[in-house]
């Protein structure tokens, strides 16, 4: 059966590929080629039907395929029915949700209004999952906790997240910290589980002796550790400060290389994107094997640019932050608590930092 038959639109948006500095036009996009279609066509037959037959299991992955192949509002339709009839229900909210506002910004207005209502109908049934932190162990600027090896945003900590039910693994991780692990099963049928990641426990090396190394019993030093009153060291007045510039040094480095990666990269994309308007002169549609690949180049290297440059900017504003804060040599000390962390979204990633400067 043609996708063709069953209503299914492609709908390719205009490229927008920004950075710090970088942007490429976008005259020269291809839309997918014959022998992208028919491989998409092929996937969205055979899935439909398995989806016929019942065999839900062996559907879904090709309409999943056909659709990040060649998007359309008729297959996320199928493909959140799939979701409901395999009991993924959130996943099936999810994609009727989506095929609602695929379909919304076309005006397509009954598949707009068949899609929200198959939303709406499964959203008091809908299974979520809550996952707690701690404060003492949410503020470590390095924490990373993953579901299944997904990793979750800082701000879903707390949030009642929709998830198809089955069970789930959790892990809690953080440079000079034990991971803690965890399994929890989360229901069908609104069922609401809490999970809470407890404070992480720092981890301890012990000290490696020398090879052989015994140490010699002295009398003396034991009965003089007895009368004399320990003798405490001075602390190096400096010795903070002199450790924060040294970070900060490292840091503005590392986002000077990270900027040096960028610009490359955005130099290539541009680049790859005037190459693809020598095979594709007709601007929106391409068929020319090498303009489409051309173009998926310059996506990739734009895409790269735009992440290298964002946290290589972070890094260099973070390294003259502790720079500013660190106590110069025989100063008292500034106390300085930096933390950085990513950020991610539909159109943006990058590093954000925040502190506390005294």
């Amino acid at each position: 059966m043609a996708k063709s038959m069953t209503g299914k639109l492609s709908s390719w948006s205009a490229l927008a590929l920004c950075c710090v500095g970088v942007s490429v036009p976008t005259n020269a996009h291809a839309e997918a080629g014959a022998a992208q279609k028919a491989a998409a066509e092929s996937l969205f037959d055979d899935g439909l039907k398995a989806m016929k037959s019942g065999h839900f299991a062996e559907a879904c992955p090709k309409l999943e395929e056909s659709e990040r192949i060649d998007p359309a509002i008729g297959t996320l339709l199928y493909l959140g029915e799939c979701y409901e009839k395999s009991g993924r229900t959130a996943s099936a909210w999810a994609t009727f949700r989506e095929a609602a506002s695929a379909a919304q910004a076309q005006g397509e207005t009954e598949r707009t209004r068949v899609a929200a209502q198959r939303a709406d109908r499964l959203q008091p049934s809908l299974s979520k999952l809550t996952l707690k932190v701690v404060p003492e162990t949410a503020q470590i600027a390095s924490l990373r906790v993953t579901r299944d090896n997904v990793v979750l945003a800082k701000a879903l900590f707390g949030v009642a997240i929709p998830v198809d039910p089955g069970k789930y693994h959790i892990v809690a991780s953080a440079d000079g910290y034990q991971s803690h692990e965890a399994d929890i099963e989360v229901l069908a049928n609104a069922d609401s589980k809490t999970l809470e990641i407890p404070a992480l426990v720092a981890s301890t090396a012990p000290p490696v002796a020398a090879a052989g190394a015994v140490p010699a019993p002295n009398p003396g030093a034991e009965q003089a550790s007895s009368t004399a009153p320990p003798r405490n060291p001075e602390p190096d007045a400096a010795s903070g400060g002199n450790g924060l510039r040294t970070a900060a040094y490292v840091t503005g480095a590392l986002g000077v290389v990270s900027l040096g990666v960028g610009t490359f990269f955005g130099v290539k994309a541009i680049s790859k994107n005037n190459d693809a308007k020598d095979h594709c002169p007709g601007g929106n549609t391409c068929n020319d094997p090498a303009g489409e690949s051309l173009t998926k180049d310059a996506k990739n290297a734009a895409t790269v640019a735009n992440i290298t440059i964002g946290v290589g900017a972070a890094f260099v504003v973070a390294g003259v932050v502790l720079y500013l804060t660190s106590a110069p040599k025989g100063k008292p000390e500034s106390s300085a608590h930096l933390e950085l962390h990513p950020l991610v979204g539909r159109d943006l990633a990058g590093v954000g930092f925040g502190g506390v400067f005294q």
